[in-house]
């Protein structure tokens, strides 16, 4: 593994998203098949490379896979802004 993926994988889980992940015992698999996406979106997301864009359904699907309302997902699922890199 080169440092720019140590890199991105640490910042990957200093994110709220990853946090969130964690707590409910889910991996970015989990969320790729609830949603119908391929994995390496989700790991876009997490990184910051990329921002989902979400229908409703994929919206409803992740907080039924989450067991959590929409108000509890984070609004950015990137690397925090303040953690370093």
């Amino acid at each position: 593994m080169n440092k720019s993926s140590v890199r991105m994988s640490k910042n990957r889980h200093d994110s709220q998203f990853m946090s969130l992940l964690q707590d409910k015992s889910k991996t970015p698999e989990d969320v790729a098949k609830a949603l119908g996406v391929s994995p390496r979106a989700v790991y876009y997301w997490t990184s910051g490379n990329r921002e989902p864009r979400l229908t409703i359904k994929q919206v409803q699907a992740l907080c039924l896979l989450l067991d959590c309302s929409i108000h509890e997902l984070p609004a950015y699922f990137g690397p925090n802004k303040n953690a370093e890199a």
